[in-house]
């Protein structure tokens, strides 16, 4: 998650951390009580209710399906510097989700474990991300940027680096 921590080093700053409910955290589980997807509009959660979780659905609600699965959550912290406004971050050891108002408003990676129904993952190489979906790449300030039809990210040395959808806090 150091390419995470870094992209959100500045939201980190200023955050007001608050820790996870039930105390100290714990390791994640050898077990898996089904897979998380990345959707550009949310997490594809297969369990025993395969279902897109979409933008806008309650927090409370996709921590019960994803914590199963993701394992607990090791931290919270909010921003209230970002240009869509306050954001409140919820990591878990493969992803963090974005919330604004008690709501899924976006996730982001920089972990290998989670990948899209297509495949791609933090690790893709670039041709990989522009055979899957359509690709625009773009220099900006986090370095080389994409968008791939609602997917974003960075690639560094030829490969996805940091992952994500929806709304962010990334600074530039």
């Amino acid at each position: 998650m150091r390419i995470l921590a870094f992209v959100l080093s500045a939201a980190v700053l200023s955050a007001c951390t608050v820790p996870p409910t039930g105390g100290t955290s714990t390791p994640r589980a050898t077990v898996s009580a089904g897979t998380v997807l990345l959707a550009r509009s949310g997490l594809i959660v297969e369990d025993s209710r395969d279902s897109l979780v979409t933008f806008g659905t309650q927090l409370s609600v996709v921590e019960a399906r994803v914590t199963p699965i993701l394992g607990p959550v090791l931290s919270r912290t909010s921003n209230s510097e970002c240009g869509a406004g306050t954001i409140s971050f919820t990591e878990f050891s493969d992803i963090t989700l974005n919330s604004q108002n008690g709501e899924l408003v976006g996730w982001t990676t920089d972990d290998t474990a989670l990948r899209t129904d297509a495949g791609i993952r933090v690790g893709s190489g670039e041709a990989v991300v522009s055979a899957a979906y359509t690709t625009k790449f773009d220099q900006g300030s986090l370095g080389r940027e994409f968008e791939a039809e609602g997917f974003y990210g960075i690639i560094e040395n030829g490969s996805v680096s940091t992952f994500w959808a929806g709304t962010t806090c990334n600074f530039r």
